[in-house]
């Protein structure tokens, strides 16, 4: 009997010994006790279609996470991320609106556009040593300025139907931006577990120096993976805008403030080298339930970017108070 029930017990055990779920456990019980509190706090919150909203909405944010996540990975930070997807969208927009661009090809020269501009990010920042921070920031404000150019300073509506099933369809049942952003989690999951290149971030992340004089090409893994991050957020800013109907001049502004506290409260340290897309799912996913939750309360819109910066700076001094305690 003895041995049997521990065999039974041996499943559990592994589970609730596992280096992975133990880095998770912290933040799948934030999430258990959130939606346990909302779930007597407002019949809505546990009902099917919010649960579809807080999936909907966390889609651009979690897309966005997964490229933030390799730029912080190497011991950087991309501050581009939230512009880049203004300019996405409203590239798209603009073609197919004005300029009569069929859609597939618009949202081609989009994502291509947002690669280029991480990869211009990482070659600038890999070639001349100026720290990740300085060099997306400026980068940053001049990609809201041209944001505004190419909208005039005017949302760009009357977008075709094709283009907001993008963001405001449904297949089978399931909101279609969910779709995406699970196939960018698998993506990104298969890059950073089952590739040379996901294993060199880690390296390069871990110890730069360490890591090119193994062989590594460090210079070439951080333009790369900064390109990625342009690509992703090329992408969530194409869903944005056809979530939205209609590509704003401030789409994706502060987005990155989101993006960076769904890679910290999921594990991804900023001192590089850590991370795992499980973890920047629970981040994004814990992100959108507050978001949800605070709305459902009906607090201030004020008060929840007060809230956002108390989370932000909680998951930064557990991040740097874990990485030393470990």
């Amino acid at each position: 009997m003895g041995t049997s029930e521990n065999k039974k017990d041996n499943p559990i055990k592994r589970l609730l010994n596992n280096p992975n779920f133990r880095s998770y456990s912290g933040i799948i019980l934030v999430i258990i006790v959130v939606c346990v509190f909302m779930s007597f706090r407002s019949a809505n919150f546990m009902t099917l279609n919010n649960i579809k909203n807080i999936l909907r909405q966390i889609s651009v944010y979690g897309i966005l996470a997964c490229g933030m996540a390799f730029a912080m990975m190497t011991g950087g930070i991309d501050l581009t991320v939230g512009s880049t997807a203004g300019v996405s969208g409203a590239i798209v927009a603009k073609f197919v609106t004005e300029m009569g661009v069929p859609l597939a090809a618009a949202i081609l020269v989009a994502i291509v556009v947002g690669g280029l501009i991480g990869l211009i990010d990482g070659t600038v920042i890999a070639y001349t040593g100026i720290p990740p921070f300085i060099m997306s920031l400026g980068v940053q404000i001049m990609l809201r300025g041209v944001c505004y150019l190419i909208t005039a300073g005017k949302p760009i509506g009357n977008l075709p139907e094709s283009f907001q099933f993008l963001g405001l369809g449904n297949i089978l049942g399931v909101p279609t931006p969910i779709y995406f952003m699970v196939i960018t989690f698998v993506i990104v999951a298969v890059i950073l577990a089952k590739t040379s290149f996901g294993r060199s971030v880690y390296a390069v992340g871990g110890n730069y120096e360490a890591a090119h004089h193994s062989g590594i090409n460090a210079k070439r893994v951080l333009m790369y993976s900064y390109m990625i991050s342009g690509l992703c957020a090329a992408l969530a800013g194409v869903i944005l805008a056809a979530r939205n109907a209609s590509a704003q001049p401030t789409g994706g502004n502060t987005f990155e403030t989101e993006a960076i506290a769904a890679c910290a409260m999921g594990g991804v340290s900023f001192s590089g080298g850590k991370g795992a897309v499980p973890g920047i799912f629970f981040g994004a996913l814990l992100m959108g339930i507050i978001n949800n939750a605070m709305n459902l309360m009906y607090i201030d819109s004020y008060w929840q970017q007060v809230v956002k910066g108390i989370i932000i700076v909680g998951s930064v001094l557990y991040s740097i108070y874990n990485g030393r305690k470990k």
